[in-house]
Order: structure tokens, then C-alpha cells, then sequence
């Protein structure tokens, strides 16, 4: 085929239906949980805006974000003061709200896109919320609808009703080096219009989450809980990041990643189209990695992808495939891990049709089905 382009085992959510870039681990995103209100991120869905988009009332959507490269006059930039003063009017802090409280869930920070008020945060700041109120560096209070959300790469899109805002302005982030002097801005802890330095200590960086995600930008400036979806700052006071998680043990200090603004553009530009990221082939299950550890002792193989569940749209329950089987191949590839699992998705597109072999602990045989790919909304 061409491509177009609970049981006893630990449930490890394998991001092939909703695709979370997975910050377990040692690694969690900052976000500050305000208040716990029983919202469950696995089962609930984001709350993606009930805001009509369509040419009438959104932004033009040719180069919504302009990548601006990097001054000529390539000295040692701006002072850090200066940099503040250019680009925290364009930092906003977020506050998240669900139907289920009348007090924030959470809270992060922001970055103005457009002066008409599209703004970047993470997936996971809004994760759970139904409204956000969104606070200016001067004081303004204004709310916020989400447009909506991509867990794969944790970009979303908030919009507020105004006129002449004080919109960003973004950087080439493939021209990035290492060693390269960066500012962080954002809600640390709480404490808004916080500003962090350090410099670029990698690119490229993949969290090997077993989940789609960008390549990331490492940091040594700190990222500390409340500074999600912030902007990650070059030398010139251009966003070049937005900044997204760190290792968080007591023997790591100063590593944060942020997701390079030349790959979030399209996303971002996807989501405020459509609400989420057009294109994307995924089958409609959540799986367990098997090992020899918890394979065999529960009755299956020592490799595969154990399926936990199955989601209603998928074409795995017209071809009989059924929770407890275990996917062992796909389109003749062995399968041990998500990664590999992934990968083979990656070159399909929704309505493809893509090969598994599937092993039935039941009856300990093999049989291979094809099954059309589903396009994922989230």
C-alpha cells in the first residue's frame, strides 16, 4: 500500500487518539493548578470555544505570524532591559476556569499573536477549562474563549474581543545557535511579568515521550510552574519560543525546553481555522506498551501494543479487533514501542488504509487486518 503523504496492567496512555506531548517522567509542564475540582484530563475534553471563525469575524489567516530574521547588525543585542520593555507589554497571564468552579483551575501565561487579540498559550494551561480570563501588564481584565487546543505539541489558541494590542514580534527560530544569550517572560508561580536570562544549551531536543511532538528548544534560564505558554525571547527581543516544561528532580537544575516558534506558526495557524490540527491519521485507541515485566504475567506477549481501548469511530471494531488484543505489526514493521508506532502513522494520511497484524490472547493466534485511518480532532 502507498501512503498519501481497567486490566491488571498500568495504563500508559500511548497518544493514538489524543497525542500528548508527555511530560512524566522527571518532566512536568508549569502550569499552576489553582484548585482541585475532580476534572479528569484523560476523560474530559478541552474546552474548545463555541467561537464562530470564519472570514467575517477572525484575523486574516496569510501570515498571521511573521518570522522576522535576525537583525543585520548581529552585535549583543539588546540590553535585558530593553528587551523587557519591548516585549512584556505583548506577555499576558491566564487564568482557566471550568463550568465546575467558580475559582481559576490553573493559570499560565500567554503571548499576544495579533493585535486583534489572538493569543498563544499550552495545550495544557487550558486543559480542562471552558473560559480563561486573560490579564494585561497593565492591569486589563478581559475573557477569553479557546479557539482551541493540539495536545500533540501543546499550542493553543486563545482570542479576546479588542482592537490594538501590543502583538509580539516573532523570530526565525531555525537560525537559532547554541550559546545564544534568551529572556523568558511570564505568570512564575503566580508572579506575573516575572523575567528569567540563560542561553541556549541545545536544539533539537526530543523528550522521547512516545508521543508526536516538535523538536525543542533547551534552556538553562528558568521555567518554573506558572510560566507555560510564555514567550522564550532572543537577543534582538524577538519570540523565538514558547516556553513549555522543565526536568523537575532534585539532582537536574536548569533545564527547561520551549517549542521553536518556526514550527508552532502552522499549527497555530491550523488551529485558529478549524479549532484543531487538519491531517493528522491516528486508528482511535489508547495502548500499553508490553514488556517482559508485565507481558507475560498478565497472559500476554512480552512486546507489542496492548489495546486498552477502542474508540467508537474507529475502523478497528468494524474489522473485529477488540480491547486485549495486541497489536504485534504495522504495515510489516515489528512493534515494541509507541515511538515505532507513531512513526509508521506518520506517513499516512486520514482515510489511508494501514495494515496491522494482531495477536488474540484468547486464542494465542495472529491474524492481520486493514483498517482506515481516522483523522484526529484534538
Amino acid at each position: 500500500m502507498t501512503p498519501k503523504k481497567k486490566s491488571k496492567l498500568p495504563l500508559i496512555i500511548a497518544a493514538l487518539l489524543v497525542l500528548v506531548i508527555g511530560l512524566g517522567g522527571g518532566v512536568f509542564a508549569g502550569k499552576v493548578v489553582q484548585e482541585e475540582t475532580g476534572y479528569n484530563p484523560l476523560t474530559e475534553t478541552l474546552g474548545l470555544s463555541d467561537y464562530l471563525k470564519n472570514p467575517e469575524n477572525a484575523t486574516s489567516f496569510e501570515d498571521i505570524i511573521t518570522l522576522n530574521p535576525i537583525p543585520e547588525n548581529t552585535d549583543s543585542g539588546y540590553a535585558t532591559t530593553e528587551i523587557y520593555e519591548k516585549v512584556n507589554p505583548s506577555v499576558v497571564s491566564i487564568n482557566v476556569y471550568s463550568n465546575q468552579s467558580i475559582s481559576p483551575i490553573g493559570s499560565g501565561t500567554g503571548i499576544v499573536m495579533t493585535a486583534d487579540g489572538y493569543i498563544i498559550t499550552n495545550a495544557h494551561v487550558v486543559d480542562g477549562g471552558t473560559s480563561v480570563n486573560v490579564v494585561f501588564h497593565d492591569g486589563e481584565n478581559l475573557r477569553g474563549t479557546i479557539i482551541g487546543a493540539d495536545v500533540t505539541t501543546d499550542l493553543a489558541v486563545v482570542k479576546v474581543e479588542a482592537e490594538n494590542l501590543v502583538a509580539a514580534e516573532f523570530g526565525d527560530s531555525t537560525q537559532l545557535k547554541v550559546g545564544e544569550r534568551i529572556v523568558a517572560i511570564g505568570n512564575a508561580g503566580g508572579l506575573s511579568s516575572t523575567m528569567t536570562q540563560g542561553i541556549i544549551s541545545g536544539l533539537d531536543r526530543d523528550l522521547g515521550t512516545g508521543a508526536r511532538s516538535l523538536k525543542l528548544i533547551q534552556v538553562d534560564a528558568a521555567i518554573n510552574p506558572g510560566n507555560s505558554g510564555g514567550p522564550l525571547i532572543n537577543r534582538f527581543g524577538q519570540v523565538i519560543g514558547i516556553n513549555s516544561s522543565k526536568i523537575a528532580d532534585v539532582d537536574y537544575e536548569g533545564i527547561g525546553f520551549s517549542i521553536p516558534i518556526s514550527e508552532a506558526t502552522p499549527i497555530l495557524e491550523d488551529i485558529i481555522r478549524n479549532g484543531y490540527v487538519t491531517g493528522r491519521a491516528v486508528l482511535g485507541v489508547s495502548v500499553v506498551e508490553l514488556n517482559s515485566s508485565n507481558g507475560p504475567i498478565n497472559g500476554l506477549p512480552s512486546q507489542g501494543m496492548y489495546i486498552a481501548e477502542i474508540m467508537p469511530d474507529s475502523d478497528l471494531l468494524n474489522k473485529g479487533v477488540r480491547t486485549r488484543d495486541v497489536i504485534i505489526e504495522a504495515n510489516g514493521v515489528e512493534i515494541t514501542t509507541s515511538d515505532e508506532l507513531l512513526s509508521e502513522l506518520d506517513k499516512f494520511a486520514p482515510g489511508d488504509m494501514f495494515e496491522l497484524k494482531i495477536y488474540r490472547p484468547e486464542t494465542r493466534q495472529t491474524f492481520t487486518v486493514d483498517v482506515m485511518l481516522i483523522e484526529s480532532v484534538g
